[in-house]
């Protein structure tokens, strides 16, 4: 069904240079026959929209690409643009250009949690809207697919595939945002807009939602929630990790010896969509959704479609924290390190503020002062700051597990795509035990070290050997630390039990 679908069509992607746009297109140009790939581009850093093409297809994800179906890139067009802007910020020519597209994939947001509201409205609940009207113009429209998040209704505890109420009028929204004068306004009401929302990412999110639903009678509209987008298991390129933003950027912090402690609750699902798994599944519910709109007229709700670990694993945030405690740090050392990379994982908001104070700031203030001492500039303190500031909006998603039926439609998705590129087995089978966890771990972490840390796997064991220097002369100092204090402290205690009898 999936190759039929995409046969010979046209697309166009927006937010395509972000991690699930770049995989989308890597998925799309490899396993589907399609005519042409349109990415929508904005100039950035004096970058022209060729120059970040070009940029863009050094991308490390394109590797198996380049290998075996490099003229495929030649079916790859950018189209001068930004989400931000109305119409996409798209030229009539090229809107004439893209006439014959037949399906979009509306990947653009901003995916920052702590985004202003102002800014997160006009990322992603304005910018659906221009996608919205966009398609319009597409008279071979057959699928116009969103990409939304599970965690568009977070104060459910038990999500469905279907449309919940948004909590305000989208419309009311983007007119305060269009007006100059109340900006400040909606600044000033973030906290009682987003009521019941641990921020602007998922409140804006879930207006999104309403947005595309309510463009259910005039275009052929779906809605895709994936929930943590870790690495690739396997497609194209087996721990593919997609960003350093989120969960993974936290565990590179952990693996530089920088971030020393996480406040979590220990019982925690951790709800993922492994990268490959969520460009397949997006893929299918897309030619799915396609092909019912072209059976029937008329429908009651924009078909909603999740990605879902939670009925295929059981296992919890710090059981993947306490593999990778397990030693997997020092197997996969890495060249870059501040102290040894270690990590205490607690649920109590006093211990974890304590160690933030000792074993992230003190350490930080110390290396920076040395750091200044040399002439150059501070960074240890600003990168500590921003890990707690992470944590912090990250706080709800450790605290709290959200169950859901899991995939949709696994079991027909599973039969439809048996024995070709989008079968989803047995990578989706790896995490329901404990050997299929530590695998998975394993090779994050080491895909981590060479995809996003930039390091040549080949200096691992050199990487290792500087790890036990390291460990070693810990361990001494920490010895020489400990002598002082219990030799002062048995002086002071000799002093007080000898001070009376001395009189």
């Amino acid at each position: 069904m999936i190759h039929e679908f995409y046969e010979d069509t046209e697309i166009f992607v927006t937010g395509g240079s972000g991690a699930v746009g770049k995989a989308l297109i890597e998925k799309l140009l490899r396993s589907c026959d399609v005519r042409k790939v349109y990415i929508l581009l904005r100039t950035k850093k004096n970058l022209s929209v060729e120059q970040r093409l070009e940029k863009l297809k050094q991308a490390k994800i394109f590797k198996v690409l380049h290998a075996t179906k490099p003229h495929m890139f030649e079916r790859l067009i950018p189209i001068p643009g930004d989400a931000a802007l109305p119409n996409l910020g798209i030229s009539p020519e090229h809107i004439a250009l893209m006439a014959n597209v037949s399906v979009v994939f509306h990947c653009a947001a901003t995916v920052r949690f702590d985004e202003p509201l102002p800014v997160a409205l006009k990322l992603n609940v304005g910018a659906t809207y221009e996608a919205l009207l966009f398609a319009e113009q597409l008279k071979n429209l057959k699928m116009f697919m969103h990409v939304s998040t599970f965690y568009s209704n977070p104060y459910l505890k038990r999500v469905e595939p279907k449309l919940y109420d948004s909590p305000l009028d989208w419309r009311m929204c983007l007119k305060l945002l269009q007006d100059d004068s109340k900006r400040e306004t909606l600044d000033y009401l973030t906290k009682k807009l987003t009521v019941g929302f641990p921020n602007t990412y998922t409140f804006t999110k879930n207006l999104a939602e309403s947005v595309v639903n309510d463009f259910r009678e005039r275009l052929p509209v779906a809605i895709y929630r994936p929930s943590i987008v870790l690495h690739a298991l396997s497609d194209p390129i087996p721990g593919y990790p997609p960003t350093l933003m989120g969960a993974m950027g936290l565990f590179v912090l952990v693996g530089a010896g920088i971030l020393k402690t996480v406040f979590l609750s220990f019982s925690t699902r951790f709800d993922i969509t492994p990268q490959d798994i969520g460009i397949k599944t997006m893929l299918y519910y897309a030619a799915r959704a396609g092909n019912e709109y072209a059976q029937k007229k008329a429908i009651a709700e924009a078909p909603v479609y999740m990605s879902s670990s939670s009925k295929l694993s059981s296992h919890t945030f710090f059981q993947m924290c306490q593999v990778m405690e397990g030693g997997l740090w020092y197997k996969a050392a890495f060249e870059k390190n501040f102290m040894l990379p270690t990590c205490h994982y607690t649920d109590s908001r006093f211990v974890y503020k304590f160690l933030v104070f000792t074993k992230q700031i003190l350490p930080a203030l110390l290396a920076d002062g040395l750091i200044m001492l040399t002439g150059r500039k501070p960074v240890l303190m600003g990168i500590v700051r921003k890990a707690y500031i992470s944590l912090e909006v990250m706080k709800p998603f450790l605290f709290n597990t959200y169950d859901s039926p899991g995939l949709t439609h696994i079991e027909e998705m599973t039969e439809a795509t048996k024995g070709t590129e989008f079968d989803l087995f047995p990578d989706i089978t790896l995490a329901k035990t404990d050997e299929g966890l530590i695998d998975i771990c394993t090779t994050m972490i080491f895909s981590i070290r060479e995809y996003l840390l930039n390091e040549n796997p080949n200096t691992v064991p050199i990487a290792q050997k500087r790890l036990r220097i390291k460990r070693w002369v810990y361990n001494i100092l920490r010895a020489i630390i400990v002598y002082y204090i219990l030799r002062w402290l048995y002086g002071f205690l000799l002093n007080y039990i000898e001070g009376p009898t001395a009189q």
